[in-house]
């Protein structure tokens, strides 16, 4: 059964009534394949799951979007999934998992702006705070950041390691920059005990541009998509966001003046102890090594091409003085938000 076939056969499913529809392509992301729905004067977002097949980690998504949705007083939208029987997720003929959610009106945004860059930290964390309430009933899937060695079932740290120690020839134009991620895999391991020590709590996992929306004035509109939803340092939410605001901007002074921002805006929504945020250029870069990891991992499971994880290579490898110079700037910029 082709693509357009299985989302046929989604709607068929999911809409009890039949109905003129309109499908169209639009934006999509890594992980899945996604097509656009008109249906009885309204919009849906149709998605097919590409890298994985298990119902778990899709029923574990969609109970955290349906207790977010049930709150009253959220500022921002959260995607809601299309039920039927009671269940909001289908498997295909292929095997593969689908689902349908409400379409969000809203763009991604361009962290470029001051008001956006705001909005984006204040709605971190008045999410940060909804989520400590919330009481998860399906099992949790993905482990904490900080145990990089569960990132990807064929990279533990030791493969990874050593793949980057001695690349395939391909592979050798990127000999220097691979070592010294290498060495930044080996060096995390001394950090761990010390950070789980912060406080943890149910976080987004995957905060940034792609998964956000901003409406027309420029504050944020919607937070999508929480497939990696998971128990983990909450401190952890902000690094996954500063590490995305940070990927976009090489210049120190422009990176850290919209850190500023994002700063002013978490501050006005959440507290939290000094002690995470020292902790914090260190996680911006156990983010960054995650993101490879998953690149690499894509890029030996056959799904993405070599070019894919070159980009993703000199993306981490052009913060090689994070931790010493430009992080210990980040901390004493919190402070002058926070004072």
């Amino acid at each position: 059964m082709n693509e357009d076939r299985e989302f046929d056969y989604l709607i068929e499913s999911m809409f009890q009534e039949k109905l003129p529809v309109s499908i169209y392509r639009g934006k999509s992301g890594y992980n899945n394949t996604t097509r656009y729905l008109e249906r009885d004067a309204k919009k849906y977002i149709l998605r097919i799951y590409d890298t994985h097949n298990e119902e778990a980690k899709v029923k574990l998504e969609h109970e955290v979007l349906l207790k977010l949705n049930q709150l009253a007083d959220l500022p921002f939208k959260i995607p809601l999934p299309v039920m039927k029987d009671g269940k909001s997720l289908l498997r295909l003929p292929s095997n593969k998992i689908a689902c349908i959610y409400h379409y969000i009106e809203g763009d991604n945004p361009i962290f470029n702006k001051e008001e956006v860059l705001f909005s984006f930290g204040e709605s971190v964390g008045h999410l940060l705070t909804v989520l400590q309430g919330i009481q998860i009933q399906q099992p949790l899937i993905y482990r904490p950041y900080y145990e990089i060695e569960h990132a990807h079932p064929k990279c533990s740290i030791s493969k990874v390691v050593e793949w980057c120690s001695n690349p395939p020839d391909e592979w050798k134009e990127f000999k220097s920059e691979l070592l010294w991620i290498a060495s930044q895999l080996v060096d995390l391991k001394r950090f761990v005990p010390s950070i789980k020590k912060f406080p943890h709590q149910i976080i987004h996992g995957d905060l940034n541009a792609s998964n956000i929306l901003i409406n027309t004035d420029r504050k944020i509109n919607a937070i999508l998509d929480f497939e990696f939803t998971t128990r983990d340092l909450r401190i952890m939410e902000v690094a996954v966001c500063i590490s995305d605001i940070i990927s976009k901007e090489v210049n120190e002074g422009v990176y850290l003046e919209k850190a500023h921002h994002f700063f002013s805006g978490f501050a006005s929504t959440m507290n939290i102890m000094d002690s995470e945020i020292e902790a914090l250029p260190l996680l911006v870069q156990l983010r960054r090594l995650d993101v490879f990891i998953h690149f690499l991992g894509r890029y030996l499971d056959g799904i993405d091409d070599p070019s894919v994880l070159k980009k993703q290579i000199v993306k981490i490898a052009a913060y090689q003085q994070w931790l010493n110079v430009s992080g210990q700037k980040l901390i004493r910029l919190w402070e002058t938000v926070n004072r």
